[in-house]
């Protein structure tokens, strides 16, 4: 079992999957970065990596910050995280920056300057609360022009490819049918929420992942990954579609409540 060092007053850990460069940390005691594929990595960034006990790291090219999520589910346990998150180490939750919260994403090259506006006693205190009512926490999600015709399964398969969805859609069936029609849901319509960000309980995040690694899992068995730039993260892209589909179904069969923040991006 892994141990974390964390303040004792924080009720939550935020984990900051890094993966090329070396980047400034944000001066929180909450955030703790992981380097993301360390077991393939050719350079070493002096902080714990997704390498150790049981791990998929060797996988990070296809799984992207998946490998940190599996990493942490597998070596941490529910009195240490209680509640725990996923961010990257150049995208953030924050509060809304702007009078109009209709913003969803806020962009920084000043990164002093970016880590003062988004790591607030109110950010905090907004994930606290709502974590402590029992919500999950995601990002806002994206939203497709209707007037287009367009949906989230059809800039899948603009973007990536159908197999994989294909393959996706029959796991489902075969291990979790209860979820295909929120899954296909999630496919016809216009919103999803991006980048595998999440802040939730030990026990959701235990049963979403167990959950996504039993169908990415069965995928992987069928699936012909090419070098092609739009389909070496594929399991990450999916990802993101299970995890919108998982909080569909429990939004409407189960009464969960999501709280939606928006997301910071540091150059």
């Amino acid at each position: 079992m892994k141990k974390i060092q964390k303040n004792e007053k924080d009720i939550f850990t935020i984990f900051s999957a890094f993966f090329y460069k070396d980047f400034p940390i944000p001066p929180v005691s909450y955030i703790h970065p992981i380097h993301a594929g360390k077991a393939i990595a050719e350079f070493d960034l002096g902080i714990e990596g997704d390498d150790t006990g049981d791990n998929i790291s060797s996988w990070n090219k296809n799984f992207s910050e998946l490998t940190v999520a599996y990493y942490i589910w597998k070596n941490y346990d529910a009195h240490q995280l209680p509640y725990w998150g996923l961010c990257h180490y150049r995208r953030y939750f924050c509060n809304h920056l702007h009078w109009s919260k209709l913003k969803k994403e806020y962009h920084f090259t000043d990164r002093e300057l970016a880590f003062k506006k988004i790591f607030t006693d109110k950010l905090y205190k907004e994930i606290e609360t709502n974590l402590l009512a029992g919500k999950v926490i995601s990002p806002i999600p994206y939203r497709f022009i209707k007037l287009k015709k367009w949906s989230v399964k059809k800039q899948y398969f603009r973007d990536h490819d159908e197999i994989s969805w294909g393959l996706t859609e029959a796991a489902i069936k075969k291990l979790y049918p209860q979820y295909s029609s929120s899954f296909n849901e999630m496919g016809e319509g216009l919103t999803c929420s991006w980048y595998n960000m999440l802040i939730a309980s030990w026990s959701f995040w235990d049963g979403y992942l167990t959950f996504l690694f039993d169908i990415l899992l069965l995928v992987k068995k069928d699936l012909i990954i090419t070098e092609n730039p739009l389909q070496i993260r594929i399991f990450g892209n999916l990802s993101e579609r299970l995890l919108n589909t998982y909080l569909r179904y429990h939004k409407k069969n189960e009464g969960l409540k999501v709280h939606y923040l928006p997301l910071t991006r540091i150059s």
